[in-house]
């Protein structure tokens, strides 16, 4: 009997079907690439506009990874001149 009842409180399954349940679980939609075929032609201004919209993003990309890079070697050498002062001043209470 003991063993039945611990079956008992195994979690629900849920009903795909229940709008209570399904409210917070958005559908997902499946997303499938056009056919070939099918593939609208851009005009050249498009596709001169999409060029450009691509240069402006590389060039942010390059932006932002020289800001990082610059970030970074702040704080390594923040971290060296700490290490250095606790260098110096460790040698110089020794000496005293």
């Amino acid at each position: 009997m003991a063993a039945r009842q611990a079956f008992r409180w195994e979690a629900p399954v849920d009903d795909l079907n229940d709008p209570r349940i399904s409210a917070y679980k958005p559908q997902r939609r499946l997303l499938l690439p056009a056919p070939p075929g099918l593939r609208r032609k851009r005009s050249a201004a498009q596709r001169k506009a999409r060029r450009e919209q691509e240069a402006r993003a590389e060039t942010r990309i390059a932006r932002l990874h020289l800001v990082g890079l610059t970030s970074a070697g702040v704080i390594v050498m923040g971290v060296v001149l700490v290490a250095v002062l606790v260098m110096v001043v460790g040698v110089l209470v020794s000496r005293h």
